[in-house]
């Protein structure tokens, strides 16, 4: 009796001494003191090599320490005595992230959300080790999860527009768009997203609203200006477009986008003399692309300058072979108008 009582004293010792070190490691770890916690934890897990808590904290300041190799050990065990640990299994993935081995890491990071979706850097992990195999539905697919499971966290909806917008899955992505419109009413770049969604699904009455609410909110931003001016252009709004780009110009002169573009609308609504006239402009910015110069041709066929639209056919068979193509036809039916009357 009286050696069992010793050894239940030594027992109660020896355990009382296993919880004051790893309290003393677990303050350590709180202080970011990470390897005098790993120090400790060791001791601990030596005296009792079935502590799956220790060795998932021991696990957890291996990751901090950038020991990769140890945070995958220690985790590894953790689960093994423990397979429902969510932490552990999330440790072990990242530690598999942090050794570039990403393919190994996506079990784990599925078996913690399993365990608790709730936790959230399991799901980050993952969608990072998928990211980094480039698996983009399955990332898409993680980040959806993420924005259901997280509503609040813009940053997650974010990304998958991102993604969705990048593969060009842009009906995908118009409920989250719209969504965030919502959440963040004076992101400039939601509106902006919104509107390259709606006009490449033909929603162009919605597209240039969205364009235009971004360009109330960033009044000096010249891409979202030209986004608003293209979008009202393909509307046929060509008034309006015009207004558009003569405000890009006012901020910058030979920004080309806008004098062609305001050269394509004048032309578009028959005011030859302002489109020639532009148009000139465009091809004295870019005297060495076709663009420009087919259009300024162009608006000389229309304007019954057949000779001077010739002019430009051996350098554009040069620059385009199609467009002057399509010159010579232009210049051919002219001709032969010319002669009728």
């Amino acid at each position: 009796m009286k050696t069992l009582l010793i050894l239940l004293t030594l027992t109660a010792g020896a355990f009382a001494q296993s919880n004051s070190l790893k309290s003393q490691a677990w303050n350590l770890a709180s202080e970011g003191k990470f390897d005098q916690a790993a120090v400790l934890y060791q001791e601990v897990i030596a005296a009792n090599p079935s502590d799956a808590s220790s060795l998932t904290t021991l696990s957890w300041c291996y990751l901090e320490l950038k020991k990769f190799q140890e945070a995958a050990d220690a985790a590894r065990k953790a689960t093994a005595i423990d397979p429902k640990s969510y932490t552990a299994q999330n440790n072990l993935g990242y530690a598999m992230i942090g050794l570039g081995q990403y393919e190994a890491a996506l079990e784990p990071l599925r078996t913690s959300i399993k365990l608790n979706g709730a936790f959230e850097k399991s799901r980050a992990n993952l969608i990072n080790a998928l990211m980094k195999l480039d698996r983009r539905d399955e990332v898409i697919a993680e980040l959806r999860g993420a924005v259901q499971a997280y509503p609040a966290k813009i940053t997650y909806r974010r990304q998958l527009v991102g993604f969705l917008l990048q593969d060009g899955k842009f009906a995908d992505a118009i409920g989250d768009l719209e969504d965030l419109t919502k959440l963040e009413p004076t992101n400039a770049n939601n509106f902006n997203g919104l509107g390259a969604a709606y006009a490449s699904t033909g929603q162009s009455a919605k597209a240039t609203e969205a364009f235009r609410q971004a360009t109330i909110l960033e009044p000096e931003n010249i891409g979202g200006l030209k986004n608003y001016a293209f979008s009202l252009s393909a509307e046929d709004r060509s008034e309006e477009s015009i207004a558009v780009f003569q405000q890009i110009l006012s901020k910058n002169p030979k920004d080309f986008d806008a004098v062609y573009g305001i050269a394509s609308r004048y032309n578009n609504i028959g005011r030859l003399d302002e489109a020639l006239t532009f148009a000139r402009q465009a091809l004295e910015l870019r005297p060495s692309t076709g663009q420009p110069m087919m259009m300024v041709a162009m608006i000389l066929v229309r304007k019954g300058d057949t000779d001077g639209a010739r002019e430009y056919l051996p350098k554009l068979k040069e620059l385009n072979p199609a467009n002057a193509a399509v010159l010579e036809k232009a210049l051919e039916k002219a001709t032969e108008k010319k002669k009728d009357n």
